[in-house]
């Protein structure tokens, strides 16, 4: 072999092994930023789950009440019916006179033009506001819950 061809296998050789460093470096590398950006993403992953399993316990509860709420509803809708006629009020609704003529058999003016309404009617409305009124309470709790607040 002539001196030029060794001279060029040996320049080949050493290329071939600083190459060979310089990729081992360059993967090395790699997979360090790899295992970096895992973790970064692992932590991550175990914070929006912490956070996730929060949120749920807080809905959770709201669920609970509003189950227990819905539970007892009509008692308490009865309840506020009844302290309304101890009280003396009753629930009415204003009608038109012709409704008023049909529904009470005078066909006179009524001079309020209101008629009573049934013990079941005003047990429907009554119940109907205060289940809105639980349902906009529970909604705004979840809502608070969602947005971070305590």
């Amino acid at each position: 072999m002539s001196p030029f061809t060794k001279t060029l296998l040996g320049l080949v050789c050493a290329c071939l092994v600083v190459f060979g460093i310089y990729s081992k470096g360059y993967q090395d590398a790699y997979l360090k930023a790899s295992h970096e950006k895992a973790q970064e993403l692992l932590a991550l992953n175990t914070k929006q789950e912490e956070e996730r399993a929060a949120t749920q316990k807080a809905l959770n509860e709201v669920s609970k009440n509003w189950q227990a709420y819905s539970a007892e509803s009509k008692a308490m809708s009865q309840r506020t019916i009844d302290k309304l006629r101890d009280d003396g009020i009753s629930l009415s609704v204003q009608l038109a006179d012709a409704t008023v003529c049909n529904v009470t058999g005078s066909c006179r003016p009524v001079p309020n033009g209101r008629a009573e309404l049934h013990q079941d009617t005003s047990r429907f409305f009554v119940e109907q506001a205060q289940r809105a009124d639980e349902q906009v309470k529970a909604l705004q709790q979840i809502v608070r819950r969602l947005q971070g607040e305590k």
